[in-house]
Parts: structure tokens; sequence; C-alpha cells
């Protein structure tokens, strides 16, 4: 019996880790597949009243909701060329085929800037719309 018992926890553990290897695999995918699905829009803020800072929107053209999402910021001279760069974090949850909300601070130095997608986190596939 406890023969029966061993097999049979050893076998269960050997699928587990393959699922487990599975949803690895196709997440990874899933992930590059939807950073080409995302764009960024924003411009500096007119506010007088507080902090310089660069404010817009992730759109998420793909199926998936995703969230925490990392932000490259890079200050440009007027060549193009990248004077300065930092990571922000967006605290954003956005829905599939939908857009989040930003706030990064503004670099000090750079004549224009660019936002780019660094890094986000899978939320989970979402639905198609309902028709009315």
């Amino acid at each position: 019996m406890s023969r029966l018992l061993l097999a049979l926890g050893a076998t269960l553990g050997a699928v587990i880790a393959l699922t487990s290897l599975d949803v690895t695999i196709t997440n990874g995918q899933t992930t590059a597949e939807v950073a080409t699905m995302l764009r960024v829009e924003w411009q500096p803020t007119t506010e007088t009243f507080s902090r310089p800072a660069l404010v817009g929107f992730v759109y998420n053209d793909s199926t998936f909701r995703i969230g925490s999402v990392r932000l490259r910021v890079e200050a440009l001279d007027g060549a193009n060329q990248v004077l300065s760069e930092a990571l922000s974090w967006a605290y954003v949850d956005v829905p599939a085929r939908g857009r989040g909300a930003f706030r990064v601070a503004r670099p000090r130095q750079g004549e224009t800037f660019r936002i780019t997608v660094e890094s986000f986190v899978l939320i989970a596939r979402e639905p198609p719309p309902q028709s009315p």
C-alpha cells in the first residue's frame, strides 16, 4: 500500500512540475505578444502649483488586463540623443482594450522626452466586450 501511495505521489508531482513548466512557457510567449500591443501617449503638465511632471495614458490593445507598469523615461537633446533615463512605476490597472492614466516626474534636463513601457505584469485574459 505504501509503495502504491509513493508511486502515486511521484506521478502526481511529475504532472504538476510539467504543468507549471508549460504555464511558464505560455506566459512568457504571451507577455512578449502583449508588449507589442502597448503604447504610451503623454504631455507635460501645465499646472503651476505642482512639481513638473509628464502625464498621460498607457494604451493596451491586447486581450489581457495588465498592471504594475514600469515606464522608461528618457530625456533627449535636440538631436534625439539620450541625455538621461529613469525608470518609474505606474501603479495602474490597465484593462484589456483600454487605457490607464499615469503621472511621472519630469526630468530636469532635455528638450524633449520619450516614454516607453519597460515591463508589466499580466493579470488575466479578459473576454471580449458584450454587444448590447
